[in-house]
């Protein structure tokens, strides 16, 4: 199983955080998709569509994944049964 975590541009603290959290995984399958698969240049922000990309780096056994210009980071870990 696949575990995101999103944080950044507007940290969701009201009653409708599920609904934008599922909102934003959804924009963001693709690039977790594609850095999974080990495809990690090239990727454009799903948010800001910035010409700068996406940073990919490794951090204590996750996948963090990160945009410069919106300031954007999304976490990404294997999850073991």
């Amino acid at each position: 199983m696949l575990l995101a975590r999103l944080k950044g541009a507007g940290d969701m603290d009201d009653r409708h955080a599920e609904d934008r959290l599922a909102s934003l995984e959804s924009v963001w399958y693709e690039i977790i998709e594609a850095v999974n698969a080990g495809r990690t240049g090239g990727l454009i922000c799903p948010e800001c569509n910035s010409p700068d990309g996406l940073q990919v780096e490794e951090r204590q056994g996750r996948t963090v994944i990160s945009c410069p210009s919106c300031k954007r980071v999304v976490e990404v870990g294997i999850a073991s049964a």
